[in-house]
């Protein structure tokens, strides 16, 4: 048993080596500028080897934005598990969103291009499948914060809307506002004057008090739940954003 074991550390290693290169082949390059070739010149491993991994770069690709969904699922359910109302605990999924494209921009950004046609088709079918699983994961901790506030009383729809039509609407718009603020694109003079975490805020509000979710932007110090989901959910990430910003005023 113990050779299968370092066999499956050993090749899960090699994957992740492989993915982070292709990654900071993209930080340099961008999406287009990253080929297997580049990936090859720069590891000990053969082309064939990197083939036994990922068939071609739109599997990578593929790849690399499965594990981007996995480690925001994970912060998603960390969101879920604040120590707040059904309300707070949505906002902190936006807030988590925030915080997971910051850490990860480049792999943030790949969604777009993993959803493309000439990505889908030439991935494997064993890629895809993983992808929907992790955007159902993904959705379902949405969905069951949307129960508890239904459970609660804080949240009451109207008969035309669905649990899952709220979780896509919600979904859609924290993607949105990151990526169309995201600091790799340029903007034009209305979207340069706005800043992320406060339109993000803004926005959640908007739609939420749209919902009539308890308890409304009036009712409740918000700036108060965001200075707590900083020290007590997100605490790490925060830090490594800090640090990360200190560097770069330094260099």
């Amino acid at each position: 048993m113990s050779p299968k074991i370092v066999d499956e550390v050993a090749i899960a290693a090699r994957e992740e080596e492989i993915m982070q290169t292709a990654l900071n082949i993209m930080a340099d390059q961008g999406v287009a500028g990253m080929t297997i070739d580049k990936i090859v010149a720069k590891l000990p491993y053969s082309k064939g080897t990197v083939y036994n991994h990922f068939t071609c770069k739109e599997d990578l690709l593929t790849g690399l934005c499965n594990r981007h969904c996995g480690t925001l699922t994970n912060m998603f359910r960390r969101a879920a598990d604040f120590e707040g109302s059904s309300r707070e605990k949505m906002f902190a999924i936006g807030i988590a969103y925030k915080l997971h494209s910051l850490l990860y921009p480049t792999e943030f950004m790949l969604v777009i291009s993993a959803k493309t046609p000439s990505v889908r088709e030439k991935s494997t079918a064993k890629r895809q499948e993983e992808h929907l699983a992790l955007e159902q994961a993904i959705l379902s901790v949405m969905l069951n914060i949307i129960s508890d506030g239904l459970s609660s009383g804080d949240l009451c729809l109207q008969p035309h809307l669905s649990p899952a039509q709220v979780a896509f609407s919600l979904w859609a718009m924290c993607f949105g506002t990151i990526a169309l603020l995201h600091e790799s694109l340029d903007r034009c003079n209305v979207r340069s004057e706005m800043e992320l975490e406060r339109e993000l805020t803004n926005h959640c509000n908007l739609l939420l008090d749209g919902l009539q979710w308890k308890p409304f932007t009036t009712d409740h110090d918000w700036l108060e739940t965001l200075k707590r989901l900083k020290e007590e959910i997100f605490k790490d990430e925060v830090t490594e954003l800090t640090s990360r910003l200190k560097s770069s005023a330094i260099d």
